[in-house]
């Protein structure tokens, strides 16, 4: 990786965790949900300023050629993140679920409340 590469990698880098913490900043984006981006972002770095570490950590895992360790951690990265998503839309739904029926019992109750006052008048 030349010199030149490797600068380019680590702004683009600097400057997606510095986007994270903006957009966190705002609201817009939760701690839990960029967690994992913000582990990425310092491991693209870190790998980018020490081009020798990804071929070390990948001869650590059996894999020889550095280019298929890149593969193979995107792979593992796009499973937690499909299994995250997976778990916060179930959570979304349990969640979604209560609510309807929440408001459906309120909504009774408020026209049995309704109901007893026409009686009464």
């Amino acid at each position: 990786m030349t010199l030149r590469i490797q600068i380019v990698v680590i702004a683009i880098a600097v400057l997606a965790i510095i986007l994270t913490f903006v957009l966190i900043k705002k609201g817009l984006l939760g701690l839990k949900i960029t967690l994992p981006w913000m582990i990425v972002f310092v491991l693209v770095i870190l790998f980018a300023a020490i081009p020798d570490l990804m071929e070390k950590v990948s001869h650590l895992f059996g894999i020889y050629d550095p280019v298929n360790m890149v593969f193979f951690l995107g792979i593992v990265f796009l499973v937690m993140v499909i299994y995250s998503l997976t778990v916060s839309i179930y959570t979304n739904r349990q969640k979604t679920r209560d609510l309807i029926q929440k408001v459906a019992y309120l909504e009774e109750k408020l026209e049995q409340k309704q109901g007893q006052e026409s009686d009464d008048r």
